[in-house]
């Protein structure tokens, strides 16, 4: 799979040092507003720059991976679906059901692929959790708690702080959410939100909770506060543990006070998101089973 980065931001970088494991996947260069920033990263990764995205646009190149900043993902999702190109974008993707729905039928429209990148879905940990909550390792699953909280060094006309695309609930709230919806594998129904989102400025910290068909289901988010980054699974016979969820192997688990640790591979944690979305476009395959539209329209619902 021929593949251009839109973008040249720092996680244009991580993604790039993923794109190297990947076999399937042939990194052609990096497509960015800054020609220069372009030109560093393709030095960088012995590829090309593409010096608007234009160019790319009319090029053989079969998808792009988009890493700008939130509030350009529509217009660039849009224009490289409607120029055919299979596109997977970061988290979070788009920021209303409404686009959601718009862009995964123009995908249709033009028989090409549209993932969400939400790396953590794809993780070997967190599918080895999955698997321990179904076959309850720990018991009946009582309560899923996640957390992303981290202080930025965002200034006051950063666009995260903007509305409607920003906030620290549509952009971290998207592992968490997203995260206990593949574990638990069910639709979340909003009980509880708590933020300090108003009129004119976009959240900084919340709060949710929520139900998973008689399982609650918790999540706190700040890029103003620093504060835990951690996913626990709460049973009736013990709990399940991982720190920095979206980018480790590691955790561990506890029955009747006896600890036993979970060592799963991680080859990076851009890498299976990566993969997956590869094999995927080399197979004709348009939506993928584990972050589908259903998939993110569920993030959406709760975020929007």
């Amino acid at each position: 799979m021929k593949l251009v980065i839109f973008g040249c931001g720092n996680i244009a970088n991580r993604i790039a040092k993923s794109c190297a494991l990947v076999k399937e996947i042939d990194l052609l260069g990096f497509a960015s507003k800054d020609i220069e920033k372009a030109r560093e990263y393709a030095e960088k990764y012995n590829c090309r720059e593409y010096g608007n995205y234009e160019y790319f646009l009319n090029s053989d190149v079969d998808a792009v991976y988009i890493a700008t900043y939130n509030p350009s993902h529509y217009e660039l999702i849009k224009t490289c679906l409607e120029h055919h190109k299979n596109v997977i974008c970061e988290k979070p993707m788009l920021s209303s059901l409404k686009d959601n729905e718009e862009m995964f039928e123009l995908a249709r429209k033009n028989d090409v692929l549209l993932m969400e990148a939400l790396k953590s879905v794809f993780l070997p940990l967190d599918i080895k959790i999955k698997e321990m909550i179904k076959d309850k390792v720990v018991g009946e699953t009582q309560e899923v708690y996640a957390s992303f909280m981290r202080a930025g060094h965002h200034g006051e006309d950063h666009w995260i702080n903007t509305l409607p695309t920003g906030g620290a609930l549509k952009d971290l709230g998207s592992y968490c959410i997203g995260t206990m919806n593949f574990l638990l594998d069910k639709e979340p129904v909003l009980l509880y939100k708590k933020s300090d989102e108003t009129e004119n400025r976009a959240d900084t910290t919340a709060y949710v909770e929520l139900d998973y068909d008689g399982i609650t289901g918790k999540a706190s988010v700040s890029n103003l506060l620093d504060g835990d980054t951690t996913l626990v699974v709460k049973g009736s016979k013990g709990m399940i543990r991982a720190d920095n969820f979206w980018k480790t192997g590691k955790g561990y688990y506890e029955i009747d006070g006896e600890r036993f640790e979970i060592d799963e591979e991680c080859i990076s944690d851009f890498y299976y998101e990566l993969k997956h979305f590869a094999d995927l476009v080399d197979q004709g395959i348009k939506e993928s089973p584990i972050m589908s539209k259903k998939s993110s329209d569920n993030i959406l619902k709760i975020t929007e």
